[in-house]
């Protein structure tokens, strides 16, 4: 074998991909963004924000907010996230109370479909969905996801804090 065969060698194999579940969905995590899965972490409860608003927590130091997007979803479960999975870098990392992890091939072959009808905020950023050995797999815009959860978690109008009474 040549190093020239190697590329087309790779690409027969497939993606290596990490998806997550929350509930009954699964979703990809975008290729190229950092991600890292905790345990449960405490958190401190950050006042005026919405119930799946969870609070901060320190991973490793740096705080992030984190989100129970299952409860926003309305797919609270009678077991509470497992684990604590934290996407993005700097001031753009958050996290989200997850159930389980994995890890899945997708070969070059797999045939996407639009996504199936999803709540708000997924059904704003879903891009497509994908199957694999019978599991559907929702590919969105995480980062965007992140950036909605984080303009949607205040309860208040900031602007009525601001007001003289």
């Amino acid at each position: 074998m040549t190093d020239v065969d190697a590329p087309a060698d790779a690409a027969l194999a497939g993606e290596f991909r990490h998806a997550f579940r929350i509930g009954t969905r699964w979703l990809l995590i975008p290729l190229g963004m950092p991600a890292e899965v905790y345990p449960p972490l405490p958190c401190a409860r950050l006042p005026f924000t919405q119930h799946w608003c969870l609070g901060l927590a320190s991973f490793r130091g740096d705080v992030a907010p984190v989100y129970d997007l299952a409860a926003l979803l309305g797919e609270r479960s009678a077991n509470p996230s497992r684990y604590l999975l934290a996407l993005g870098r700097g001031e753009a990392r958050a996290a989200l109370g997850i159930d389980e992890m994995t890890g899945i091939t997708v070969l070059p072959d797999t045939p996407t479909a639009p996504p199936p009808p999803l709540p708000e905020p997924l059904s704003e950023l879903a891009q497509h969905s994908l199957t694999v050995d019978a599991v559907p797999y929702l590919d969105s815009d995480l980062g965007g996801l992140l950036v909605l959860l984080a303009q949607r978690a205040r309860r208040v109008d900031l602007a009525t804090l601001s007001e003289p009474v």
